[in-house]
């Protein structure tokens, strides 16, 4: 293992602790004027809108609705476009038509935000009801009603993917296993709801716009397609982010119509999402079908495995795109050495809001799947759970390992290693043990567990042109020692809550052996820091950003070696940097402060030969391939038999991040989607009736796991460096949330038996569906 850097989680937080933090809603501009989304109440159906007596209110300043905008603002770009993907057309606002519960109407924009909302609620919107596509089955009906006209039926896209041969695989295995399973649709619910400011800049005849977003730069390139101007026009700042998990992610219709309206009305707007928007406005996660069948022998090898994955991306099909069906074909096959593999995905539309990325993105859902089969086969072979999985692991000495698809490649990893110690740490058999004689004593006590894999760091940018991604997959980090000695970087990754900000502070700090306060971090801005690919998704801020740091870093310590070594009479090869100076290897009477190197190169009244002046450094990092984190969950939970409530007792959590830059924001951060698993698993859903009426509308009706609901939970880890990063590091920002689900679920069909083969097969799994019928 590893040792850790040194230094503490997080300083930053203080400043959050003690309310100083800064979000959208703090900011305000003289002139500033107001803006609020008039949304559908319908799910399907023609409209024509009335926005007159909205213009006629003392103080409004303009209402649009999707008629104003068409001439102006373009359909938004399509993150993840695979070959032969639908696309729908539609702009910020709706025209003639909507589609979902909480699609925009029209936009009203007022002097204050009081007399925006007067007006919005007199819009007249004249509704005739069009046929409702309320779920997957019925959006892939024969006769289903489409949501799109000019499409043939209601699936943006679909694909395939084999390797070995299937078919003989099962034809000749002799045991078959095969289930679906439903992972429901779930809110990310951040604490700060999105927000947007835009502001003329009279300057650039551009506009600034500030947003709570993950990806400032794809914002930006989104308002230039959109809007029809250049880029260098559109400046973005990211002020403090509280929170996202993915669904701040992608470009919104809000910051595409603030930047239209900044530039039109020549003043400052302001929009900020509220709770209740945020239900049907703001992209949910998951809401995804998978059918798995499973072909074992007799002594529990996996023969063959063969998938369909069906993603309902809601009304409208760019927010994120297929990705969460194709991301989830590529991880289908988890830890395990299957060589006879067909899994194909289907995209379809239906009349919900649209889904988009959320922790995890693809994986929770086929992870809930394969191991939930894993587990049933066990129970058919007659195998301990543990055991079926240990005989099917890739073993890490055949590392790196591609899937039989190709789709997937598992970078590094010790799979048995992590089984062997989590398991042990668990008291595995003893609990075994303890909850089969409280099943006799008439309790319903059971034990699961879940093993995993994840895709982090997302790269290469080949791979993501090869599997349609919009956007590369590389990130630049630019840095900046001043006349003092200190050091500014510039990065375009996205703080939010994960402590990025803290981990390339401490990777720069590190290479230049300066205590970590002498390095400052510059982030959310478009026109300071340098381009990022993806944003600050996929779990890359720290392999994929924090290696370009520590390459720029590398960059700038040779260059303040060579001025050292200049300064002190010695090769450039004779030096080394070494705690914040410059000295003569061996010889530490012959050494120079990095504060008077950087005062010379600053000065250049005495540099070597050819030397530029100042000190800057640029790196740009694209990794050859994708850093598979993986794990292993384990946890025991009790029925009451009486009401079909579910105690989680406790949790074990063995995780492989990889290097662990900073471990306690490691486990911040792997308990954080822990929680996110539990509530996923057990309370949080976002149910729609038949007419596309969302169930839940506000706080009150959202279930989220308290205090109370969250186990004592206990980590366990090892740190394989993955070899394609310069740090060794993996992903960890989505681990707690992938395997969870399966593992709550393996342990409630343990605890109640046959009883509950079907009901913890969907998700969230619901007290009254584990009662007797």
């Amino acid at each position: 293992m590893t040792a850790a850097m040194p230094g503490h989680a997080r300083p930053s937080a203080r400043r959050f602790l003690e309310g100083r933090g800064r979000y959208v809603a703090d900011l305000s501009m003289p002139g500033m004027l107001h803006a609020v989304v008039v949304r559908s109440a319908e799910a399907h159906a023609d409209i024509a809108v009335d926005a007159d007596p909205a213009r006629a209110v003392a103080g409004v300043r303009l209402v649009l609705d999707g008629a104003d905008i068409l001439a102006s603002i373009q359909p938004p770009p399509i993150i993840w476009d695979v070959p032969g993907q639908r696309r729908s057309g539609l702009r910020a606002l709706a025209h003639g038509r909507v589609r979902y519960v909480g699609e925009p109407v029209a936009i009203v924009v007022a002097e204050s935000e009081a007399i925006a909302r007067h007006a919005a609620a007199l819009v007249r919107i004249a509704y005739a009801q069009r046929p409702v596509v309320a779920s997957i089955d019925q959006a892939l009906a024969a006769d289903a009603p489409r949501l799109y006209d000019d499409w043939p039926d209601n699936v943006v896209a679909s694909a395939e993917w084999s390797g070995g041969d299937p078919d003989a695989a099962f034809a000749d295995a002799p045991v078959h296993v095969a289930g679906r399973y439903v992972s429901g649709r779930v809110s990310a619910h951040s604490l700060e709801t999105r927000g947007v400011l835009a502001a003329y800049d009279p300057a650039q005849d551009g506009v600034t716009v500030h947003s709570s977003t993950q990806g400032p730069h794809q914002v930006r390139e989104a308002i230039a397609w959109c809007l029809g101007i250049a880029e260098h026009r559109i400046r973005v700042i990211v002020p403090d982010v509280g929170g996202a998990f993915g669904s701040k992610s992608c470009p919104y219709g809000e910051e595409i119509l603030l930047a239209h309206l900044a530039l039109r009305l020549r003043a400052p707007v302001r929009w900020i999402e509220s709770r209740a928007e945020a239900f049907v406005a703001c992209v949910p996660g998951r809401d995804e079908v998978v059918d798995i069948e499973l072909a074992l022998s007799d002594d529990g090898a996996i023969l063959g495995l063969k998938a369909l994955i069906t993603l309902d991306k809601g009304a409208e099909p760019y927010a994120a795109s297929v990705g969460a069906a194709w991301a989830g074909a590529m991880m289908v096959t988890g830890a395990y050495r299957i060589a006879n593999v067909h899994v194909a995905t289907r995209v379809v539309v239906t009349n919900k809001t649209p889904t988009g990325a959320y922790r995890g993105y693809g994986t929770p859902e086929v992870n809930f799947a394969l191991e939930r089969a894993l587990d049933d086969a066990a129970r058919r072979i007659g195998l301990d759970p543990a055991e079926l999985r240990r005989r099917n692991l890739v073993p890490a000495e055949a590392m790196p390992a591609p899937s039989a698809t190709g789709l997937l490649l598992l970078d590094s990893g010790r799979y048995e290693e992590m089984l062997d110690l989590a398991l042990d740490a668990f008291g595995y058999r003893a609990r075994v043990d303890r909850a089969r004689a409280a099943r006799a004593d008439g309790r319903a006590v059971g034990i699961g567990l879940a093993f995993y894999v994840e895709p982090t760091n997302l790269g290469p940018s080949a791979l993501c042109g090869m599997i349609g991604i919009n956007s590369g997959g590389f990130d630049i980090a630019t840095l900046r020692m001043e006349p003092s000695g200190q050091v500014v970087v510039f990065t375009g990754q996205t703080p939010m809550g994960q402590g990025v900000e803290r981990v390339l502070q401490q990777l720069c700090a590190a290479e230049l052996t300066m205590p970590d306060e002498d390095v400052t971090v510059v982030h959310g801005d478009t026109q300071a820091c340098p381009y990022t690919a993806y944003g600050s998704g996929g779990s890359r801020g720290t392999g994929i950003g924090g290696s370009a740091v520590m390459l720029a870093a590398g960059r700038l310590r040779e260059k303040l070696c060579a001025i050292g070594a200049h300064l002190v009479g010695a090769a450039p090869d004779e030096v080394e940097l070494s705690q914040g100076g410059v000295q003569v290897r061996g010889d530490s009477a012959r050494r120079v402060s990095i504060a008077r190197v950087a005062r010379a190169a600053y000065l250049a009244h005495d540099l070597p030969a050819g030397m530029e002046p100042g000190l800057d450094a640029r790196a740009s990092f694209d990794p050859a391939a994708l850093a598979i984190t993986y794990g292993i969950a384990l946890a025991e939970v009790e029925v009451d038999r009486e009401t079909g409530l579910v105690e989680v007792r406790d949790i074990l959590f063995g995780h492989d991040c990889g290097r662990q830059i900073n471990p306690a924001l490691v486990e911040a951060q792997v308990i954080g989607g822990i929680v996110q698993g539990i509530g996923a698993t057990l309370y949080e859903g976002l149910d729609h009736d038949a007419a596309g009426q969302p169930a839940i509308r506000c706080m009150r009706d959202y279930p989220l796991p308290f205090a109370a609901d969250v186990p004592p939970i206990a980590l366990v880890h090892l740190e394989t460096p993955s070899p394609f990063f310069p740090n060794g590091a993996k992903g960890v920002g989505e681990s707690g949330a992938i395997p969870i689900p399966a593992a709550i679920a393996n342990a409630i069909r343990d605890a109640l038996g046959d009883a509950a083969a079907d009901a913890v097969d969907r998700l969230p799994i619901r007290p009254e569906n584990l009662l007797p019928s």
